[in-house]
């Protein structure tokens, strides 16, 4: 079960990080590729970049799986990718919601008030990345629910298997708190 779960973990942020950390061609986890390997969102109307285009808002049709931005359009994006939460925010309104003609966002000083007048083209490729990212983390659920299944089903290890295994008690020298050294400054991690 430990290594099942260490090599969803490498597969989960290797997606996480758009294929730039636990890179492993061997394993399925190519560098910086991170592509579903079928039926891939595409950009089927293309976004316009001029002003009076600039996208307000996200539209979905869970029946053809269009994703509209503005008057543009991206196909197929399943429900489940539109959908997606995280912490119950929705990452593809959460991510479009700076990326709108009046993005999301406090506006306090002068300089937050300076914002994209028109949609670029490379959102356009950070969203077709995006919507790859979400549509493959999707995949990983079912593995991750069986492995936590497994694990909630296993036996519990006791105070008794971690003292006989050496590793309780705690030596008193580990439970005592850290001191800084008094002629380190200011530096955030010497100890």
């Amino acid at each position: 079960m430990w290594e099942r779960a260490v090599a969803i973990g490498r597969r989960v942020l290797w997606l996480h990080t758009y294929g730039e950390r636990y890179a492993d061609e061997t394993a399925g986890r190519p560098y910086g590729r991170v592509l579903l390997p079928h039926d891939r969102p595409r950009c089927v109307t293309e976004i316009p970049d001029d002003v009076e285009a600039m996208p307000e808002k996200l539209a979905y049709d869970p029946v053809t799986q269009d994703l509209c931005v503005g008057s543009g359009r991206i196909s197929p994006v399943p429900r489940t990718v539109r959908e997606y939460e995280v912490s119950g925010m929705n990452v593809l309104d959460k991510w479009f919601g700076y990326r709108r003609r009046n993005p999301a966002g406090k506006r306090r000083l002068e300089l937050d008030h300076v914002v994209a007048t028109r949609w670029l083209p490379s959102w356009t490729t950070e969203l077709l990345e995006l919507l790859n990212v979400l549509g493959l983390v999707k995949r990983e659920e079912p593995a991750q629910a069986d492995l936590l299944n497994e694990v909630c089903a296993g036996p519990l290890i006791t105070v008794t298997d971690l003292t006989t295994a050496g590793i309780l008690p705690v030596p008193t020298e580990a439970t005592k708190a850290l001191q800084a050294k008094s002629d380190a400054g200011d530096a955030l991690f010497d100890l």
